[in-house]
């Protein structure tokens, strides 16, 4: 095998993974009211990320020359960043949503790598879009892949304001203690 197939398989199985729990909390048939994060972030991430999927579609259809050490050292980055987005995503469970909004039934999750990053979904995005980008020798992967990321950590700001009414004193020291993107730092 090699790299490209194997970044293929693993992703192909991540989007399933993504996808199965995504239906799972959609169950909840709670309507999520999308307006609070505000129409240019919702907009934006959204394009950025299609922007994504197709400078993906054309670095698989035609790869830049790239050491193969470099892309070996991607596969593996690659693989380690699904494998966090996919204990990211049992870990989070039917709280699992595509917006700021806080569900009605949802619960504290502190543990799995909400136990180490407040964000585990955005760092694990961050991490699969750059290796991804090592991987195919592609700047514009790069590129939009940092820019999905600057949009999601200004949305997190909104995003805590809800976790905050939510949880109240209970995610005010999980903030205190455990880092936004970073372990014990930002």
């Amino acid at each position: 095998m090699n790299p490209y197939s194997i970044v293929y398989t693993i992703g192909a199985a991540l989007l399933l993974v993504g996808g199965f729990h995504r239906l799972q909390a959609a169950r909840s048939r709670e309507p999520l009211n999308r307006r609070h994060e505000g129409w240019l972030l919702l907009v934006g991430i959204r394009l950025c990320g299609l922007a994504a999927a197709v400078s993906l579609y054309y670095g698989f259809r035609d790869p830049s020359p790239i050491s193969p050490s470099l892309q070996w050292a991607g596969t593996v980055t690659f693989a380690g960043s699904a494998a966090w987005l996919a204990w990211m995503f049992i870990s989070l469970g039917r709280n699992l949503t595509d917006t700021v909004v806080t569900r009605r039934a949802a619960v504290f999750v502190s543990h799995g790598p909400y136990k180490y990053v407040r964000n585990p979904m955005y760092i694990g995005v961050l991490a699969a879009g750059l290796s991804l980008a090592v991987v195919l020798g592609s700047w514009l992967v790069a590129l939009f892949t940092v820019a999905c990321f600057v949009q999601l950590a200004i949305r997190t700001r909104i995003e805590e304001r809800f976790l905050l009414a939510r949880f109240g004193e209970t995610y005010k020291t999980y903030m205190s203690e455990v880092g936004r993107f970073l372990p014990y730092i930002l």
